[in-house]
């Protein structure tokens, strides 16, 4: 899989944008704030229909625009496919070789995309909800149950939510249409936590591996899954009825689930260093590559999102080897020098400034060995 022309236009900050890839490694160079992650972020769009960044869609719009679209021509098993997104204020359409598809639940997964840039040390660092989205992208892209079960739980869980207010002002609370509608939730609820389960032990598997590796150490890295109901969901949800009827929302239930990280014993969020931290992030990232081959037999583009310059040379050299000959990379950096250019094979640099792009020849910078 790769991407091998990629147009845009109101992007961001962006008019337009127009540039064809290395099938290999693409390399982003340019001052901060001159578009470079929006190149990143809008390949993430066309993958998976959301931002990593934000969560307002109308941000992703030119100021002064009425729409953003994105447009891309991908080789998959090779043949060349058409993709586009238009991001408006009435929502979001997605085409495949130019044919509008009803739901973008029937989009999400032709693309596959996996992204690490400084943010995503929140999936350590960062709240609950953080960790959630990124099981539901992660999953959702590879699997259409998965959307379907949480696509369904999430409107029952909003019809059990809104019951539960209506049952405040209520004298005699009539619990009949709570059982009924609880027991829609546990259906769905059974699935989602099951395929989370299985995600994660196959990830952390990979993840395990690799962070010894990156680390050059024989550390445990150990991923858990830390449901809010572990088993016995309709009685667990029952038992909190009255305290749901209070608060007037539903308190347990797979939109309360987290993940934690350890390294050996430690959680790695209260006892990691930095340094840690980055290398499970990334370990986790490159595990979701060999998760995503093992589904579709296929690699997920790969965007590093000014990240190598947070790694020393060992690290990235081992992150450089995992990746080669697996995925197409695109990596945005400030100067050439953050990156070990003589470990990446049949790449492309481009220079970006002020949203203008060109492409460059090595022998225009001034290399680090």
């Amino acid at each position: 899989m790769n991407v091998k022309t990629l147009k845009f236009v109101n992007f961001r900050n962006y008019t337009s944008f127009s540039s064809d890839f290395s099938s290999s490694t693409n390399i982003f160079i340019g001052k901060n704030a001159q578009g470079k992650t929006s190149i990143l972020e809008s390949l993430y769009v066309l993958g998976l229909t959301k931002s990593h960044k934000i969560n307002k869609e109308r941000d992703l719009i030119r100021i002064g625009a009425e729409y953003a679209k994105i447009n891309a021509l991908i080789n998959l098993n090779n043949k060349d496919i058409e993709l586009d997104i238009v991001v408006s204020k009435a929502g979001k359409k997605a085409k495949y070789n130019q044919i509008e598809l009803e739901r973008l639940s029937d989009y999400i997964g032709i693309l596959n995309v996996v992204m690490f840039a400084p943010e995503d040390l929140d999936l350590i660092k960062g709240n609950p909800q953080i960790r959630r989205k990124f099981l539901d992208l992660e999953l959702g892209q590879i699997s259409k149950e998965y959307l379907y079960n949480l696509q369904n739980y999430r409107k029952v869980l909003k019809q059990r939510n809104d019951l539960l207010k209506t049952l405040q002002s209520k004298t005699d609370k009539d619990l009949m249409l709570l059982d009924i509608i609880t027991d829609q939730l546990v259906g769905y609820m059974e699935m989602i936590v099951k395929q989370r389960q299985e995600f994660l032990n196959i990830v952390k598997k990979h993840a395990n591996r690799i962070y010894a590796n990156l680390s050059n150490s024989s550390d445990n890295f150990v991923i858990k899954y830390l449901p809010s109901i572990k088993k016995e969901f309709k009685k667990e949800l029952s038992n909190k009825y009255q305290y749901d009827i209070i608060t007037g929302t539903t308190n347990l239930g797979v939109h309360r689930d987290d993940i934690e990280f350890f390294i050996n014993d430690n959680p790695i969020k209260t006892h990691g260093s930095q340094g840690e931290m980055r290398t499970a992030v990334l370990s986790i990232k490159l595990a979701l590559i060999d998760f995503i081959h093992q589904f579709t037999n296929n690699y997920p583009i790969l965007l590093l999102d000014d990240v190598l310059s947070e790694l020393d040379k060992d690290r990235q050299n081992s992150l450089l080897d995992y990746i080669k000959d697996k995925t197409q990379t695109f990596i945005t950096a400030t100067d050439i020098n953050e990156i070990n250019i003589n470990k990446i094979e049949n790449y492309k640099i481009y220079t970006i400034e002020n949203g203008a792009i060109k492409e460059s020849d090595i022998n225009e910078w001034q290399l680090w060995f």
